[in-house]
């Protein structure tokens, strides 16, 4: 699903961009063909920070921090390297108006028709101030389970002008958490069980529920800087060793050496309340054909956590455990991301997997 499609030849290579909320990351891979052929990462790197401001509710209003980053990741920061100017680019999902839609089975046309009058329903916005787009979760011979996805169009057009002015060529923009159900789509051994995705990012949190496409998915507040920051605040310590004290002791000692435990409960709290929920809705929406919800994938900078999946996996009453595609990617000669880094990278490599068929008009 991509909110702003073109169209373009099947072979042409295209690299992945995940602008956050502080930093971008980049990777190009190039896609084997085969049974065994694994995609080789071509180029990746991750950018300095900018200015946390340089993108208000969603819109980037400081194009130049952002360039002066990126001229700065590919000069000095990149390894391996980026052979293309075409990019699919993410957009926050907390940004973006999502909502699962249950309707008859109906023509293609009659299906169009059908999204715009739900979205003028129920998205508290003009849909003349909205892209529009969906992806056919599953049907049958009577109904069809759509995921409708809209986004302000003053947050894309302000992505776009950012990546033309770079020379950049968009081909597609989407939610973030499209490119991380698509990776795990790719890379899990377990990719076929209905699964909750929780991707950490900076200040929030994406939930997801992954049944072999996007069924349902949320965004609270609360990500991994929000966490450092509740640490540091409880301990009367700077950011940078909060952050430290976070990916080495995490919540798995916390009663041994150092209780942040408490200090990120709110988080933790909410963060359980709203899997929990999505998890109902996905199994009562199931119930008549016998599927429900069987495990749960951590990804992002909250992923590194020490003790978090086990304290999710107890609150939940199910395995959960970290998205790990490393082994399915390639680097050939090229480093890889030290350890804290990998989790970053996953978002941008769920980019960069895109496949042409997705975005391709014929």
């Amino acid at each position: 699903m991509g909110l702003f499609n073109l169209s373009l030849s099947h072979h042409e290579p295209l690299f992945g961009l995940d602008i956050g909320r502080s930093s971008m990351k980049i990777m190009q891979l190039h896609i084997g063909s085969g049974k065994n052929k694994r995609p080789r990462v071509v180029g990746y790197g991750n950018s300095q920070h900018y200015d946390v401001n340089s993108i208000a509710n969603g819109v980037i209003v400081n194009q130049k921090a952002l360039s002066e980053a990126m001229h700065d990741l590919f000069d000095k920061r990149l390894a391996g390297a980026i052979s293309t100017r075409k990019v699919a680019c993410t957009i926050p999902l907390s940004q973006c108006f999502s909502r699962p839609i249950r309707l008859p089975l109906m023509t293609e046309q009659e299906l169009d028709q059908a999204v715009q009058l739900e979205a003028e329903q129920y998205i508290p916005v003009s849909s003349e101030n909205l892209y529009l787009d969906y992806d056919i979760v599953r049907k049958d011979s009577k109904n069809i389970e759509i995921l409708l996805v809209a986004t302000p169009r003053n947050i894309v057009e302000s992505y776009m002008q950012f990546l033309q002015s770079m020379g950049l060529e968009p081909v597609t923009l989407e939610p973030t958490m499209n490119a991380t159900a698509r990776i795990f789509g790719l890379a899990d051994r377990a990719h076929d069980a209905p699964t909750i995705l929780i991707d950490f990012g900076a200040t929030t949190i994406d939930i997801g529920a992954f049944d072999k496409t996007l069924f349902v998915n949320n965004t609270m507040q609360g990500g991994s800087d929000t966490m450092i920051d509740l640490i540091a605040k409880k301990l009367g310590i700077s950011h940078e060793e909060a952050y430290i004290i976070k990916n080495k002791d995490g919540i798995k000692f916390g009663e041994h050496l150092r209780d942040i435990s408490t200090a990120i409960q709110p988080i933790l709290d909410s963060l359980v309340r709203e899997v929990q929920k999505i998890i109902r809705y996905y199994n009562d929406r199931m119930a008549s054909i016998g599927l429900e919800m069987s495990q749960a994938i951590t990804t992002g900078g909250g992923a590194n956590m020490p003790g978090l999946n086990e304290f999710l996996s107890k609150q939940l009453e199910m395995p959960v455990r970290p998205l790990d595609p490393w082994s399915k990617i390639d680097f050939g000669s090229l480093p890889l991301p030290n350890e804290l880094e990998r989790s970053m990278f996953i978002t941008v490599a769920g980019e960069a997997i895109l496949d042409f068929s997705e975005i391709y008009s014929d």
